[in-house]
């Protein structure tokens, strides 16, 4: 019988399956591109002849994957892309948190395996990866998913891509319908707009679709595709607006020393030293692109890089040295991993929160980026250090979230404060302050916060006396006498208000503003071998005078926790250790076990809870 794979052009084969399989010989092996049904399972021999192989896959639709099963029985290994990984790994869990009723979430994630992919390891952006004795890039192109990926790899002299779904012949795009992520938008489009513009600076000989025929003049096709793009303005108005290309000059002067990033989603800055390195100040999302839909997952905040462009073109400089976190939340950190990859980024950060970013897996608090950030410096509050020639003082901030720093520096002779997001004014439209502009005090409880903090927040910034602010969400602003003033009202009535509205008097049991009785530590406690399982944690004295206080576990019929007793001061937060036995043979996940607290034999029920998985190989 003929061979089921067709030769495209030396070293190059395709395999018709649910999509096209693409073969590439190398010197080492061979690599698949995507895997359909996996009917190229057998036929390896026709294309391999006993060499190994690998399979990449571009994204995570089933009609791209699920033939990796059958692959991976015949011992090829499987490579996906990283911002997938929950759908192709864990479809179990993906389905059962997936909202079915009242959903106006459209994205295709319901087209995701319905099986596990057993994947070998992960295809990171931006990354060049030795297969088969060949260099792949990768690409990354968001777009029929948030965490879609191209390869481009150079074979007989010419540069391949192989773009999944992303364009397919002459200004087009195999299907339109997953891009319309939420109810009747096009926010992949959108995606796919810009991510058009990164294989087009990858500059590619020819683009390879899986669905489609090949592409043998990117630039025209992309073109083409970018100007059809834009006719979905003819049937949803405005839906075009954010498809215009970004400025290749990507940052603008703030002082000579300082820039900040034009297209960050949180404000991302660039302090560059006399020598030339170059430290941001937090690194953020690029809202040029990586649009996401409205629930928050993992797969739908992909970082992409930004900055990187403007440093190039007027300092010759192609990389970041250093990161200075204000805070933790996600959209100020979540492409600093992606930077310590590509770039070796040495991170500072205050030593009060520092530890929530190298284990974030400890912790209970909103906006909480997954991946553990490395950090190198932990700063102490009120120490000044030196990055380079820039002097650096923080201070612990509280309102916005506990685990914050007041960032003061100087730079070109200029007292500048980066003040998070822990005030913002009624300014509109980015800006930071205006006379007469009454203050936002953007608190967030359960980011942990207490009274007086806003006080304490002026207090410090009066100690510093800065000239020039930059924060998190806005342009920067230069300070006046009235912005105090502001700050001052502002903080007056964030205690007036929260003592009006709670029990908060002196004499009252209570646990404060922030209504937290305790923590446990780890909040995701995983024991894949079973238990006993070791949690620490706080609980906070609800009273003015010293109380006895009991503790315990509580959880599934037959787990066992022994009952602490210890001694707490006045409104005393104290550090605990539990241990939690679970009953052998155990399998569980995401199991909910909650701190049980009595004060001054007062009972104050389940404070606070964990999650525990056991028995399981995946939290």
């Amino acid at each position: 019988m003929p061979s089921r794979w067709e030769r495209i052009e030396e070293g190059i084969y395709r395999f018709q399956d649910s999509c096209i399989v693409y073969a590439v010989e190398g010197p080492e092996g061979v690599v698949l591109v995507n895997a359909g049904t996996g009917e190229a399972a057998d036929h390896l021999d026709e294309i391999a002849g006993g060499r190994p192989v690998t399979v990449l896959l571009t994204h995570h639709f089933r009609d791209h994957t699920d033939g990796a099963i059958r692959l991976r029985e015949k011992g090829v290994r499987i490579l996906g892309p990283y911002w997938d990984q929950e759908y192709l790994v864990d479809p179990e869990q993906h389905f059962r948190e997936r909202q079915h009723w009242n959903s106006y979430d459209n994205r295709w994630d319901r087209f995701s395996p319905v099986r596990p992919v057993p994947v070998d390891g992960w295809m990171m952006d931006y990354e060049t990866r030795g297969i088969a004795g060949l260099s792949w890039e990768v690409v990354p192109t968001p777009g029929m998913t948030n965490g879609a990926s191209s390869y481009v790899v150079t074979v007989g002299g010419r540069r391949i891509g192989f773009v999944g779904e992303v364009i397919c012949g002459t200004g087009k795009t195999t299907r339109l319908a997953p891009l319309q992520y939420n109810y009747n938008d096009y926010t992949g489009a959108w995606n796919l707009y810009h991510a058009v513009n990164r294989l087009l600076a990858a500059e590619a000989d020819r683009l390879l679709p899986s669905l489609g025929d090949p592409v043998d003049d990117p630039a025209d096709a992309i073109a083409a595709f970018k100007a059809n793009l834009k006719r979905l303005e003819e049937i949803q108005p405005g839906v075009a607006e954010p498809m215009e290309d970004a400025d290749e000059d990507d940052i603008e002067e703030v002082l000579p020393h300082l820039y900040r990033s034009k297209y960050a989603g949180a404000e991302t800055h660039f302090v560059i030293s006399d020598t030339g390195k170059v430290m941001s100040i937090d690194y953020g999302y690029n809202v040029k692109t990586g649009f996401q839909p409205g629930k928050s997952h993992v797969s739908n905040r992909r970082p992409i890089l930004h900055g990187i462009n403007g440093l190039r073109k007027r300092f010759r400089i192609d990389r970041i040295d250093a990161t200075l976190v204000s805070h933790f939340h996600d959209d100020h950190v979540n492409g600093i991993p992606m930077l310590q990859r590509l770039y070796g980024t040495e991170v500072l950060a205050g030593e009060q929160f520092s530890d929530l970013l190298e284990h974030p897996v400890k912790y209970d608090r909103p906006c909480l980026w997954h991946e553990p950030i490395r950090v190198a410096r932990h700063i102490p509050n009120g120490t000044t250090v030196h990055w380079e020639n820039i002097p650096i003082t923080l201070y612990p901030m509280s309102g916005h979230t506990r685990f914050a720093t007041l960032i003061c520096m100087e730079i070109d002779g200029t007292r500048v404060a980066h003040t998070g997001d822990q005030a913002f004014f009624n300014t509109g439209g980015g800006v930071g302050y205006e006379a007469g502009a009454r203050m936002f005090t953007n608190h967030v409880y359960k980011n942990g916060l207490d009274l007086g903090c806003y006080k304490r927040f002026l207090k410090d910034l009066k100690r510093f006396e800065p000239e020039l602010v930059i924060t998190g969400h806005t342009r920067p602003y230069r300070t006046s006498p009235e912005w105090y003033t502001e700050i001052d009202r502002a903080a007056t009535a964030f205690d007036e208000v929260h003592t009006t509205l709670m029990l908060l008097d002196d004499d009252t049991a209570h646990f404060g503003a922030e209504s937290q009785g305790g923590k446990l530590v780890p909040y995701r406690a995983h024991a894949p071998e079973g238990g006993p399982i070791e949690f620490s944690g706080w609980v906070l004295n609800p009273f003015p005078t010293e109380q006895p206080a009991r503790i315990r576990l509580v959880g599934p019929e037959g787990w066992q926790s022994e009952t602490v007793t210890l001694s707490l001061g006045p409104r005393e937060q104290k550090e605990i250790r539990l241990v939690l036995h679970v009953p052998e043979g155990t399998q569980c996940r995401r199991q909910p076990v909650a701190l049980n607290l009595t004060v001054g034999g007062r009972p104050f029920g389940q404070v606070t809870e964990a999650l525990v998985t056991v028995g399981m190989a995946k939290w």
